[in-house]
């Protein structure tokens, strides 16, 4: 057992969430591949307080454990999370209903447009189909997730979005340059995810001086060391893998030279990424 995590505010839009929420894709470099049962989201729920869900009619596992815990009357005290992955006007209604089937509840609280590449994802008449959404009071709050920074600050201003969701970890730390800073304290929330750089940060780089990578514990702990950051999506494969994760995050920020020590070597992994790696920091 473990102290369940304390729940902080997501940005402006009155919902509270845990530090760290679950998703289901897992991102951890070797061992097992095994993913979270539906029973194991119920224990993330009620033996470490996990209450914000990134949930997909895709991921089925962690859709499934959602579904109980609504069914159980728990519908209340969860943040349920998704994104609609096509561009569109019509699939931002039908991707939502077809989500909410899937959970068994009539509402989301944060929906977003999925992985924006360019500004004609977000063009008027996607936005305001968003907008009708939450006027309707399907969900709480709106907004968009993207690996391009400077497209992302720009959509923040000229959009006014509720949640961005995107990429910060200490290999990809150009979010606190492009996102953070020139937003401020009137941002919009934002959730974090590739926290452990799809295990790049795991691994060690003898090579260069390191002779360990970082934990995840000491992943997700970097990421919410930084006060923009109010979430970062945890997907761990395992119960065990879980409790590591929330026991590090409940142990608080790093030390302030761990942290540097950190962005050093994520500095170090930037500048070994290859191929498919280095493309993902553009």
């Amino acid at each position: 057992m473990t102290t369940p995590l304390t729940l902080r505010p997501l940005g402006k839009t009155g919902l509270s969430v845990t530090p760290l929420g679950l998703a289901a894709m897992s991102v951890r470099a070797g061992g097992p591949k095994n993913k979270l049962a539906p029973e194991d989201v119920e224990r993330a729920f009620h033996e470490h307080g996990i209450n914000a869900f990134l949930v997909h009619f895709m991921m089925k596992e962690l859709c499934a454990g959602v579904r109980r815990l609504i069914e159980a009357g728990h519908r209340d005290k969860l943040v349920l999370v998704s994104e609609v992955g096509l561009p569109f006007a019509g699939s931002v209604r039908r991707g939502l209903e077809k989500n909410l089937r899937v959970l068994g509840t009539d509402r989301l609280d944060v929906w977003l447009l999925g992985w924006v590449q360019a500004r004609w994802y977000a063009r008027k008449g996607v936005w305001t189909a968003m907008r009708k959404l939450k006027d309707d009071g399907m969900v709480r709050a709106i907004g968009y997730s993207s690996h391009n920074r400077g497209l992302a600050a720009a959509l923040a201003r000229e959009l006014s979005p509720d949640v961005i969701m995107i990429r910060y970890n200490a290999a990809h730390r150009g979010a606190e340059r492009d996102i953070f800073e020139p937003l401020g304290e009137e941002g919009p929330a934002v959730i974090a995810y590739t926290a452990t750089r799809w295990g790049a940060l795991l691994k060690s780089l003898p090579a260069r001086g390191f002779a360990q990578g970082m934990t995840a514990p000491e992943c997700y702990r970097f990421v919410l060391g930084h006060p923009s950051v109010d979430m970062v999506w945890c997907a761990a494969r395992t119960p065990d893998e879980l409790l590591e994760d929330v026991r590090g995050v409940a142990a608080g920020p790093l030390d302030p030279a761990r942290r540097e020590e950190i962005c050093r070597f994520g500095d170090a992994v930037h500048a070994t990424a290859r191929g498919s790696q280095k493309w993902g920091f553009r």
